[in-house]
């Protein structure tokens, strides 16, 4: 039987490695992301442009290119049948779920902030003074976008770990990419919802205090996920 920390490790480094060297895949899902936003930024009427329609954005560009990105380690592993050599370790499959969930979710928080960056001076504008890029070090802007960062992280979080239990649902599967989608985009939706609802909630109250209630919420679906990987990916493994 092989030592869990040791298997834990090499998942954790093999992960994060095809993250950002192997198949530089975060740099294309930094690129996708922030093209988004162009996309959405210079086709959006700016007259419309209101914070409500730019937090929509900010979230479902994330929810987006957290797809995207995830794929790079399920579509490697679908080709090279990587899952195999940690079976035939003896190590149990929560290990193998935990270090690849860790590592996307490292991968996701690196992309969350660039995106964070990058909204903030693509619709910065008169109209939204705290995103504005002369009003980017007031000290109301820096404590908004710590609770924009934080509560990212948590949806984060829970995409990572979701990420994880769908793509070794879909491995058995002749569709396995549309299985992915379909079981994937609806299951991960509450935590985007639930996110853009406290980020327009704090930006207009201005309270470090406001939404907590959603933030709880936020973490009882990261914690679902969290602990359904646990108990069911040895199941999903070896089916």
């Amino acid at each position: 039987m092989s030592n869990p920390g040791r298997v834990f490790l090499s998942v954790l480094k093999k992960e994060l490695h095809l993250y950002f060297r192997g198949t530089g895949f975060f740099t294309v899902s930094v690129v996708f992301a922030i093209g988004l936003y162009f996309l959405f930024r210079f086709t959006y009427p700016t007259d419309g442009l209101t914070f409500n329609v730019a937090v929509s954005i900010l979230w479902a560009v994330h929810l987006i290119s957290s797809i995207f990105s995830l794929l790079a380690s399920q579509e490697w592993e679908w080709e090279k049948n990587a899952l195999r050599a940690i079976k035939i370790s003896g190590a149990d499959g929560y290990i193998n779920f935990l270090g690849k969930s860790i590592a996307a979710l490292i991968t996701l928080t690196i992309l969350w902030a660039v995106e964070i960056t990058a909204w903030v001076f693509l619709f910065g504008s008169p109209h939204i003074k705290i995103m504005a890029p002369e009003g980017f070090f007031s000290s109301i802007a820096w404590v908004f976008l710590a609770q924009v960062f934080f509560t990212g992280l948590i949806a984060s979080t829970g995409i990572a770990f979701l990420g994880q239990i769908t793509s070794v649902l879909a491995l058995h599967s002749r569709f396995r990419h549309v299985l992915l989608f379909i079981v994937f985009f609806p299951l991960s939706l509450p935590a985007i919802i639930t996110g853009a609802s406290y980020t327009r909630l704090v930006y207009t109250s201005q309270d470090l205090f406001s939404g907590m209630h959603m933030l709880t919420l936020e973490s009882a679906y990261a914690f679902l996920y969290i602990a359904a990987g646990i108990i069911l990916y040895d199941f999903l493994w070896e089916e």
